[in-house]
């Protein structure tokens, strides 16, 4: 049994476990869908899924992490009791001119920050005063998990040299500029593997798209960065969570097809409208709901959101016959897939090697003809959808839960502290390090401590920190803030 205590200090109760140790991640995103600043567009961009998925999993598998969260704004669904957000701006998008004077005050003093969304935009702006003041001198960051990898250069500088952190970086990219994907004359390419190589892993989705990838990236690169590249990008299928996963199918769907997806041209949406129309013409017994299209000029089109809830959003797709997966430029992961499918939602998928990965078991179309085919005999055939709703669904408990791929990342997370710089407890500092923390009755934070060293903030905590985290008899036991405290 894991012995536990509580006390108390500043007027808060904390309990803490001598089986655990804190590990503090600072997570750095990419979010491209806040449309309007609406935090139901922020709730469904790909990365708070992603985010979301990942610490819900991870917490079921360990209890010592502890994470800091970059956001625009707060994100109910990113509620976590071992998270907190670093928020970047309370205010919706405005012109300079908009802003009253005091506004404009607080956001030239770093308080407010308009995180920009648009693709290209986002991955070139880095703000370093701005950072800096977000991430402050009063936390810890163990390990740095950043979901934009073109900013690790710029993120790790301004850590390193502006504070008291120099933690070890790996993550996972959601999304690199490849060619003939990419729409702007200006791609980032080179930006994602610079950024990629200072890392020390990072997860990417599909191995058709590490594939495309280093073909990309052999065009510039010697065969020993290459090999680096290769090193560093490890495939993680994004899988689901168990408890998001339904129990049965619907037998009696509505003759609804859904696109889940982004209405975009690398997700061919104006090549599946055509397919549509032409279904339309063969029959009319059935609607089309496309839930991240603003509006539509067909009656038989639905776009409706509901609530903006996953739960609402979830019972919607159990309800629909037949789910399509196009075509994509990327080679990449479809969440919105998975989504479906985790609801007992049968999709016919492109024939491609991506999808494949994906689920091997699914129908797969080339051409316009053959979706025609397989939507007619899903429409048609009651019984031939629910069999394979009910192998679907079968597929994804037994291949697609999320959990088993997490248990590798919790893994490496050990791994990566393992390598990190640690100062040793013979050293003379150490010694005094440790000593403080023993005679303090209550616990005490970095702050403290470095006013009794008279530590400045060119002092890097980080060694110091591993090593106390290494020693038996010390726990760090804060939530926001660190609080190191003694145990006999």
């Amino acid at each position: 049994m894991t012995e536990s205590k509580t006390f108390i200090t500043s007027g808060c109760w904390y309990i803490y476990s001598m089986k655990d140790k804190l590990i503090r991640i600072l997570v750095y995103p990419n979010i491209t869908n806040w449309k309007n600043r609406n935090i139901e567009h922020l709730e469904q961009d790909s990365y708070v899924q992603v985010i979301r998925n990942q610490i819900s999993q991870l917490n079921e598998i360990r209890s010592d992490l502890f994470f800091y969260l970059v956001l625009p704004q707060i994100v109910p669904s990113l509620r976590f009791d071992n998270a907190t957000p670093l928020i970047t701006t309370v205010s919706p998008s405005k012109h300079f001119k908009d802003y009253s004077k005091k506004e404009l005050k607080e956001l030239l003093d770093g308080k407010k920050f308009d995180l920009p969304t648009y693709a290209p935009t986002m991955r070139s702006h880095f703000d370093v005063e701005f950072m800096r003041k977000l991430l402050g001198t009063q936390y810890d960051f163990d390990l740095v998990m950043s979901h934009l990898p073109e900013h690790t250069h710029e993120l790790k500088n301004t850590m390193y040299n502006t504070t008291h952190h120099t933690p070890l970086f790996f993550g996972y990219v959601h999304w690199f500029d490849i060619k003939g994907v990419v729409k702007t004359s200006i791609d980032s390419f080179l930006q994602n593997i610079t950024g990629l190589l200072e890392m020390d892993r990072c997860y990417m989705n599909t191995h058709s798209q590490k594939k495309l990838v280093l073909e990309q990236a052999s065009e510039t690169f010697n065969d020993k960065t290459l090999k680096k590249i290769d090193d560093i990008l490890h495939v993680q299928h994004l899988g689901v969570s168990e408890k998001d996963t339904t129990n049965e199918i619907s037998s009696a769907p509505r003759k609804r097809i859904v696109f889940n997806h982004r209405p975009d041209t690398y997700k061919h949406f104006n090549s599946f409208m055509n397919v549509m129309d032409m279904l339309r013409e063969q029959r009319q017994d059935f609607d089309v709901w496309v839930p991240l299209l603003s509006k539509s000029n067909r009656e038989w089109v639905i776009t409706d959101n509901g609530d903006g809830s996953k739960e609402w959003y979830y019972n919607e797709l159990k309800k629909c016959c037949v789910g399509y997966s196009p075509k994509q430029k990327y080679n990449g992961w479809s969440v919105a897939t998975t989504d479906g499918m985790m609801n007992g939602l049968p999709y016919i998928m492109f024939d491609a090697d991506y999808y494949r990965e994906l689920c091997d078991r699914s129908d797969f179309f080339k051409n316009d003809d053959e979706t025609l085919q397989l939507l007619n005999k899903y429409l048609d055939d009651t019984d031939y959808r629910n069999r394979k709703a009910s192998e679907t669904l079968d597929y994804i408990k037994n291949e697609l839960i999320y959990k088993e791929k997490l248990i590798v990342m919790s893994d490496y997370i050990d791994e990566l502290l393992d390598k990190s710089k640690s100062t040793s407890t013979d050293s003379k500092v150490m010694q005094q390090l440790v000593s403080i923390i023993k005679d303090s009755t209550n616990g005490i934070s970095k702050q403290e401590m470095f006013k009794q060293l008279n530590w400045g903030r060119g002092i890097k905590f980080s060694p110091y920190r591993r090593g106390l985290m290494q020693h038996k008899n010390i726990f760090d036991v804060g939530r926001k803030t660190p609080l190191y405290i003694w145990k006999e």
